[in-house]
């Protein structure tokens, strides 16, 4: 397999994960369609900006990890079946990694 070829599927499965919760945030209603055209645009996104491959890495670790909080959070305090249940979990975990982002691109960190 060469060099190329893994970078395009790693891009595939960053655009996978990030489309999952990208999809409930934009869209009232989710399709094959919109989840394809979500998939393709953060893949494409993130072969583009390659260079910033540990921060994107980094971004969907906490993305998965504010998934598990919110999760467990949502468990003990949304009673029953709420619709916006998912929403609410996924705007959390979206949240998580741009304030992340945020925190490591334009905020300076100065150890004394």
């Amino acid at each position: 397999m060469n060099d190329l070829t893994l970078l395009l599927f790693k891009c595939l499965i960053i655009g996978i994960i990030w489309a999952t919760f990208l999809l409930p945030v934009i869209f009232k209603r989710g399709s094959a369609i919109k989840y394809f055209l979500c998939v393709a645009v953060v893949a494409v996104l993130s072969y583009f900006f390659r260079g910033y491959g540990g921060l994107i890495n980094q971004m969907t670790i906490i993305l998965l990890v504010a998934l598990v909080i919110s999760w467990i959070t949502s468990m003990a305090f949304l009673e029953g079946d709420s619709r916006m249940k998912p929403k609410i979990i996924a705007f959390t975990s979206l949240v998580a990694a741009f304030a992340y982002l945020t925190t490591t691109l334009f905020v300076p960190l100065s150890i004394i």
